[in-house]
């Protein structure tokens, strides 16, 4: 657990803005102490889970964010669809199809879990610890 930055969570607006409000989040509450080096990625990964959450998901939908210090930063976007996201191969022709490839690629683990209320879509990503 990371004593530099707690926990946080954001209610996400099922908009076209939310992937632009959880960027703006993960300025607000990112750890610079454990996971700096991650922040490209986490803007990356979290657009991609938001995006998903809007776009195949139901409302309320919440995006949480929590670092682990030495075990990296996860994130988790939660909605009330049932559907899980699938990894899948997307066409150089397609339109879409990509995001949870992404995911995959990024994070150091990723995951579904489903719930009596939705689904809960994860990713962890780990990197350079600075010593001491």
């Amino acid at each position: 657990m990371c004593q530099s930055t707690p926990p946080a969570d954001l209610v996400l607006v099922m908009d076209a803005t939310a992937g632009r409000h959880a960027r703006r989040f993960l300025d607000e509450h990112w750890c610079d102490v454990h996971a700096r080096d991650l922040r490209p990625q986490g803007d990356l990964v979290v657009t991609e889970l938001v995006t998903n959450a809007v776009r195949h998901g139901a409302p309320p939908a919440v995006l949480a964010l929590e670092c682990q210090g030495r075990d990296g930063v996860s994130m988790r976007v939660s909605d009330a669809g049932p559907d899980a996201p699938e990894l899948r191969e997307a066409g150089p022709e397609a339109l879409g199809g990509r995001g949870i490839a992404l995911v995959d690629v990024l994070s150091a683990q990723w995951g579904v879990e489903a719930g009596p209320d939705g689904k809960t879509v994860w990713s962890r990503l780990v990197g350079q610890v600075p010593a001491g």
